[in-house]
């Protein structure tokens, strides 16, 4: 285990931290940054438009930095293990690979219907 030296409660402490206060400093930036009332009294459905505010940024930049770190930490596991191991992480690498982009179009298809 990698973090096998930290404690429970510091393990919940950091989780909570980056998954409930990342998102609101994120949210609370583009809020301040976009805030105006005519950005946000239009009679769109949401308020993550384009054309108007560019807050869509909110959503697709943390988006994609967490698949770049993810690909990161991926290759970073695949040069530091060992060659008994290897075969099966590249099988798992090969399943994310194809299932990865599979599972995007559903995003994909959402924004295509948000912008």
């Amino acid at each position: 285990m990698v973090l096998s030296q930290m404690s429970r409660a510091k393990m919940m402490a950091i989780a909570f931290i980056v998954g409930y206060g990342a998102p609101l400093l994120i949210a609370a930036i583009t809020v301040a940054s976009t805030a105006g009332a005519e950005k946000y009294s239009s009679k769109q459905a949401c308020w993550l438009n384009w054309s108007e505010s560019m807050a869509l940024l909110a959503f697709v930049i943390p988006a994609l930095t967490i698949v770049a770190i993810n690909l990161v930490v991926l290759i970073v596991v695949l040069a530091a293990t060992q060659p008994d191991e290897k075969h099966a992480l590249m099988v798992i690498a090969r399943c994310v690979a194809i299932l990865t982009p599979l599972f995007g179009l559903t995003w994909g298809f959402g924004i295509g219907t948000m912008v």
